[in-house]
């Protein structure tokens, strides 16, 4: 892990066609050898007939200098409240980050779930990066899919403002009863 390479704050506008999208994280190193650290995010959602959905979840994690190790999740949400437990990947660089979750339900439950989001953030002068993101999230209980989200985000940076194009895609039910497509543009401010 790059210590200076890890930005641990940011906060995200996202309009787009059917909602607006929030989110601001903040991922902070506990100890000197960083293999302790507690990431956490707020998100939120408002169409435009001002129905929202709110998010916000601790992951409290301790990576090995492999990038595995174990998270314990505290989250909140509009659909309700919960524990969660799991095994993780993380790494990031000058260029790249990834986190990688896949994660038990331990309180309202039972279920499991996978979470990621990778980063990749190429130089292109020393005051312009090429900026993408990709976060995946799938929820299932023991007998099928719940929901799945996709947030994808292109764009370019200039130290440490990012903005370009979003596309947020949501699928709800067993086989995919409900599909939501959310395009856009981004801004962001990384910290």
């Amino acid at each position: 892990m790059i210590p200076g390479a890890i930005q641990s704050q940011s906060i995200e506008l996202m309009a787009g066609s059917e909602r607006v999208f929030t989110d601001v994280q903040w991922l902070e190193f506990l100890n000197r050898e960083m293999d302790w650290s507690l990431f956490s995010r707020a998100r939120s959602t408002v169409d435009y007939e001002n129905n929202t959905n709110l998010f916000t979840g601790a992951y409290l994690n301790y990576t090995t200098p492999s990038g595995f190790g174990g998270t314990v999740v505290g989250r909140i949400a509009s659909a309700g409240s919960g524990v969660d437990t799991g095994v993780h990947y993380f790494k990031a660089g000058e260029s790249f980050m990834m986190y990688a979750l896949a994660s038990l339900t331990l309180v309202q439950g039972p279920g499991t779930s996978w979470f990621s989001i990778t980063r990749f953030t190429p130089k292109i002068d020393d005051k312009w990066k090429l900026y993408s993101s990709l976060e995946l999230f799938s929820s299932f209980d023991y007998e099928q899919h719940q929901f799945s989200t996709q947030r994808l985000r292109m764009g370019l940076d200039n130290r440490g403002y990012q903005f370009g194009l979003a596309v947020n895609i949501s699928e709800t039910g067993k086989e995919v009863v409900h599909s939501d497509t959310n395009p856009g543009f981004f801004i962001r401010k990384q910290f």
